[in-house]
């Protein structure tokens, strides 16, 4: 059979299926390629992250060894049980509460500015006179809610 007789449709056959091969080939290569980049920047996520946690560790046993520093325990049974050492003696400094102020007259606010106010209020008293408030003057809880 001469070379002019051969069908050129098998050609044609030829020529798409190797060039859906390498199409294919190309396509498999920008999706990998995609991939890596995709694993590049988790990586890099992962070793933030992983910076981030052993500082977080850091801190945590620079507390840890503080916790158990000798310093801390003489500050924790002094501030809480009251111990004191020979020779120590105790300044303690009273500081009024600090109120908040009104802009405005209080007819003028509405009940939940007014309830804000008092919230605030009671949260800039200290703890141990919140509870003293609480558990032996409540009548002075009930008027500082209808001074407001």
């Amino acid at each position: 059979m001469p070379y002019n007789e051969v069908a050129p449709i098998p050609k044609q056959m030829t020529i798409v299926v190797g060039l859906c091969v390498v199409g294919l080939m190309a396509f498999g290569l920008a999706l990998s390629y995609y991939k890596n980049i995709l694993f590049d920047r988790q990586l890099l996520t992962m070793q933030d992250r992983n910076m981030r946690l052993k500082q977080q560790i850091a801190n945590g046993y620079d507390q840890l060894q503080y916790l158990e520093s000798f310093q801390y325990k003489d500050k924790y049974a002094k501030e809480n049980f009251g111990v004191l050492k020979a020779g120590e003696k105790v300044l303690v400094i009273n500081r009024p509460p600090e109120t908040v102020s009104l802009s405005q007259s209080s007819a003028e606010l509405s009940p939940e500015d007014k309830e804000a106010i008092f919230e605030e209020n009671l949260r800039s008293i200290r703890v141990v006179d919140h509870w003293k408030l609480y558990l032996f003057n409540r009548d002075k809880i009930d008027d500082l809610k209808r001074n407001m």
